[in-house]
């Protein structure tokens, strides 16, 4: 069967040397910020760029202890593999974030329901212009 190019469910989620489990969500931005610019009379801007892009990632996992044990500063590589909709051969989005530094780890539980953690990174380009943010499918 061929694959979908529909994305299901995350496995092989690591940072640095950490494999991390029962993984609920990823989700990696481009951070893309956009200036504007205007001037004069006009309303409306007349340029928009895109002045910086702050790359991150932010997952959740129901395995609290592991997230809440990495450090706020420490930094690695985080992968992940979006797996294709269907578990065709093929079609997988796999995930590199180089230059990750873990900001900070919120734990969540309610009464009566499973506990969550969610960890957010951020990542930075050591040349000023390389993209730490890749992906690409299998």
């Amino acid at each position: 069967m061929p694959a979908s190019a529909l994305q299901m469910n995350w496995t092989n989620v690591q940072f640095a040397t950490m494999n991390l489990t029962r993984v609920t969500s990823v989700a990696f931005s481009q951070g893309g910020e956009l200036i504007e610019f205007a001037g004069d009379n006009n309303r409306y801007p007349v340029v928009i760029a895109n002045n910086i892009n702050r790359p991150r990632c932010t997952l959740t996992s129901g395995d609290i202890a592991t997230l809440m044990s990495i450090a706020p500063g420490t930094s690695g590589t985080i992968t992940a593999t979006q797996n294709d909709a269907l578990a065709a051969v093929g079609g997988a989005v796999n995930w590199t974030m180089t230059n990750a530094v873990h900001q900070s780890t919120d734990e969540n539980g309610h009464w009566g329901h499973f506990a969550t953690a969610t960890a957010t990174f951020r990542a930075y380009a050591a040349d000023g212009a390389t993209n730490p943010l890749s992906f690409t499918r299998s």
